[in-house]
């Protein structure tokens, strides 16, 4: 075994790769380097909960691999003892049961009744039965097919071994990766291309019938969950052979049903079961496997070498990252993140160490992370206080994981979620280790890293996981009473401080901005969390009591000198009496934030303002579906409270307006968004996309989606997705991504919904004037929206022009799907995995309805 160098002071040997950043020891072996570490500096590594890192518990209780392994190799050398019959069966230490040794053949009796056998011929229980003890002859092809299915505990006792003549030896086929599935030690996650079932596979995939849940098609992460060779993001490198996440009978006509696998032979199933495959045609969903689990995509941290410098990714030649800075993430920074990711490993993790990201690389990707234009984390984020070098380990690995999943490159993607993964596991065990650390600010935006990772992922898994664990943040976040105001006292400061009192006023400022920052942020969060996956926000507005964020010039502030002086400045400008105001002001009195411009971040605040609208109209769009009085032709009872309905309806479209109009250029996407919302059931548009196919309702508008085409909510809801798609267009390249593509999904989905009723009734009349949506509102378009006159057209996607029926859905697709292409091309662009999802789930859709399309022409 390899000892470690001489200390520092002394000449290393140059060939050891691996080096201690604290006292300089190196290491020939990377396993070494993770055991000095949590040695050398107790607070570089955690206390994790598996077997890797020794815990402060009874050596009874928490064991190491090797003494497991020893376990399993006693126990299976047990089975070769001739003289074990003699020697009386021992206890398992700290255990009350007696398990009988397993036989390394089992009779044909004792395998058919899956019990246990003894070595000797004849068995006891033959014997005591009074029945011939026979063992079951097996060619060779059956002991390898028994081989490379056997998974189940069952499986593995009543399959045993063949003949000496089929295989070397016994033991070879009591394999590791076998030995593992059962037994006392835990099984360990196998990446091996041949752990993967073909059998299993086609079983899985028709046994699982799970029913048409609400909004389905719209949650876009559980309908558009891509087979991750089509993303070109394997999580495994098993998932080569075997991806989880499946969608039902891919294409309309080319692609016939699997049949179910059975003893080899592949059986067709029965039509009915045909048909239900049928129509789920259009479900994606996340299918879990064994090989699904927290520590799935740990093998992603280590980067393959690639020939040549300008090849590697870890280059990152062709991206703009900003101006260098002094202070990088350095060698003890990057041994703290090499800390928590060997305290995770399920085994040792002896690979090269250019296969570990350098710190180089990691600072890379932490400064392209906090530079990319379309990355907004020095919003919430203080630059002037940030410090590699003193941060949290925690906050580094979600800032760099950030960085790498927003590369085109897809190697750095699949490194980004594999540290995010890390991140995951880490966050929870630091805070059941001490639970002090549920105050620490960087810990906390480590977190919401962690969660805007997930939730813009497009992978379901995670994004389920984000959904999840936000509640977590949120808890944190409420119960430090940062939703209030009075967490956030005034901080006095004159002209004439300086030195060390300057420099504390000016970090105790910056430290309560950054919280009151972070709440805005997590709450943006919550909120686009509602608005992608159609649930209820978690955090009311009615509960923030805080104020607005200040200007951003006042934060973004290099030095304590700088922002003192603007600081006065705006004491010295503001009107006499004048104090912060919450947010619940601003909302019920807009013309505030005019009045607050030079001391509040504009951008932030209307997008806060706009936050607490989406909550109400949220609200409103819940008693709609309620009371049913809105959306629909048939008129209200007295008892679903309709002159209610209408009174709050009338009050948030005053209210949206008003936004509107005074300042509706700071946040234009997100205004049209909540307006579509609010005249729009994407419930009713996942029925009519799930009914598309059946039989029974081929050609049928659903009555809901009939009703909302035909009235002013409908055309008022095509109106505004059509806004959204002329603010796409003017996107920069690479800036569709996250909310936007979803905004753009979820209003091309109204678009084809409106063109699919009205394509059904309308009569088409050379005499009709064509309106152009997705331009300014005119008096055109206000006569479309009231009475439906005219015929609406979208602008082509292509710079020479041409124009989008809106009463063909077929052709709106086409246009959203080339959108996202358009926006994400180039030599140096890659699509992100989000948006490869969504893209692959409207050509999906375009499949359908083209298929159903012409079905009912013929």
């Amino acid at each position: 075994m390899a000892s470690p160098s001489p200390p520092s002071g002394t000449i290393s040997n140059s060939s050891n790769l691996f080096q201690c950043g604290t006292c300089s020891q190196s290491f020939t072996r990377i396993d070494h380097l993770g055991r000095h570490i949590p040695k050398r500096s107790p607070t570089a590594a955690q206390c994790a909960t598996n077997d890797s890192v020794a815990c402060e518990v009874p050596s009874n209780i928490a064991e190491s691999p090797a003494k497991k392994h020893s376990d399993l190799l006693s126990r299976h050398s047990a089975l070769h003892n001739p003289q074990r019959e003699a020697t009386p069966a021992r206890r398992r230490r700290g255990g009350a049961n007696v398990a009988p040794s397993r036989a390394s053949k089992a009779c044909e009796a004792c395998a058919v009744d899956h019990l246990r056998c003894d070595d000797e011929k004849p068995c006891r229980r033959c014997q005591r039965r009074e029945i011939p003890c026979t063992l079951p002859g097996r060619s060779c092809e059956a002991i390898a097919t028994i081989t490379t299915v056997a998974t189940g505990d069952e499986q593995i006792q009543t399959d045993p071994s063949g003949d000496a003549g089929c295989l070397p030896s016994t033991t070879s086929l009591q394999s590791p990766q076998i030995l593992a599935q059962h037994g006392d030690t835990e099984a360990i996650p196998q990446t091996g291309p041949n752990n993967h079932m073909v059998v299993s596979d086609v079983t899985d995939s028709l046994d699982y019938d799970f029913p048409v849940s609400r909004g389905e098609l719209v949650t876009f992460g559980l309908e558009t969950n891509l087979d991750l060779s089509v993303l070109d993001l394997s999580f495994l490198e098993s998932y080569n052979a075997r991806a989880p996440f499946e969608y039902e009978a891919a294409t309309v006509s080319t692609v016939e049903p699997l049949g179910e696998t059975i003893g080899g032979e592949v059986v067709e199933p029965d039509p009915a079961a045909k048909e239900e495959r049928s129509f789920q045609r259009i479900r994606w969903r996340f299918v879990p496997a064994a090989q699904d689990n927290g520590y799935a995509e740990h093998a992603n941290l280590l980067l393959s070498g690639q020939n040549g410098h300008d090849a590697t990714p870890q280059s990152l030649l062709n991206m703009e990252v900003g101006p260098h800075h002094g202070d990088c993430v350095n060698l003890a920074s990057r041994d703290k993140i090499l800390s928590m990711v060997l305290s995770q490993m399920p085994k040792p993790f002896l690979l090269n160490a250019a296969s570990f990201p350098s710190p180089e690389l990691l600072d890379r990707l932490i400064r392209y992370y906090l530079t990319v234009p379309f990355a907004s984390p020095r919003q919430w984020i203080h630059q002037g206080t940030f410090s590699a070098k003193t941060c949290r380990p925690e906050l580094l690995l979600a800032m760099a994981a950030a960085g790498a999943v927003l590369t085109p490159d897809p190697a750095l993607r699949k490194l980004g979620y594999a540290m995010q993964a890390v991140l995951r596991h880490e966050l929870p065990a630091v805070y059941e280790g001490d639970n002090t650390l549920i105050k620490d600010l960087e810990l906390q935006q480590a977190f919401l890293i962690d969660l805007e990772i997930g939730l813009w992922s497009g992978n379901s898994r995670k994004m389920e996981l984000c959904e999840s664990e936000r509640h977590a943040l949120i808890t944190i976040i409420r119960r430090r009473g940062l939703f209030d105001a009075a967490r956030y006292p005034r901080i006095t400061v004159h002209p004439s401080d300086s030195g060390q009192r300057l420099e504390s006023k000016w970090r105790l400022w910056v430290r309560a901005e950054s919280n009151k920052r972070l709440v805005y942020r997590l709450w943006q969060h919550d909120t686009q969390c509602s608005t992608v996956l159609l649930t209820g926000p978690l955090i009311s507005y009615a509960e923030l009591s805080l104020s607005l964020p200040s200007c951003s010039t006042l934060w973004n502030a290099p030095t304590a000198e700088q922002w003192r002086d603007i600081f006065c400045l705006q004491e010295s400008e503001a009107q006499p009496g004048s104090h912060p105001r919450s947010l619940t002001e601003y909302v019920m009195n807009m013309d505030l934030l005019e009045s607050q411009r030079a001391i509040i971040d504009m951008n932030l605040s209307c997008t806060a303002v706009l936050q607490a609208l989406w909550g109400m109209s949220w609200e409103y769009r819940q008693m709609s579906l309620l009371t049913g009085s809105a959306n629909t032709s048939a008129p209200p009872r007295s008892w679903s409270a309709g002159l209610l309905m209408a009174t709050r309806y009338q009050q948030l479209t005053e209210m949206l307006d008003y936004f509107k109009v005074a300042y509706g250029n700071e946040t234009s996407l997100y205004w049209n968004s909540t307006l579509m919302h609010l005249h729009t059931s994407l419930e009713e548009v996942r029925l009519l996309a799930t009914g598309l196919e059946q039989p029974e309702t081929l050609g049928q508008i659903p009555q809901p989606i009939a009703a909302w085409a035909a009235s002013k909510d409908g055309r008022t809801a095509v109106w505004h997705a059509a806004q959204i798609v002329r603010e796409v267009r003017g996107f920069r390249p690479q800036s569709l991504r996250d909310f936007a593509a979803v905004a753009l999904y979820q209003a091309t989905l109204a678009l084809w919904a409106y063109g699919m009723a009205v394509g059904s009734y309308i009569t088409l009349s050379a005499g009709q004037e064509s309106i152009w949506i997705d331009g300014d509102e005119t008096d055109h378009i206000q006569r479309f929206i009231s009475v439906g006159r005219g015929r609406p057209m979208l602008h082509g996607w292509s710079p020479e022009g041409g124009f989008v029926d809106m009463w063909d859905p077929t052709a709106v697709l086409i246009m959203a799907i080339q959108l996202m292409h358009d926006n994400h091309s180039g030599p140096d662009a890659g699509e992100p995995p989000l948006v490869e999802c969504l893209v692959h789930a409207l050509q999906k859709l375009l499949e359908v309805t083209a298929w159903s399309r012409q079905a009912i022409a013929s």
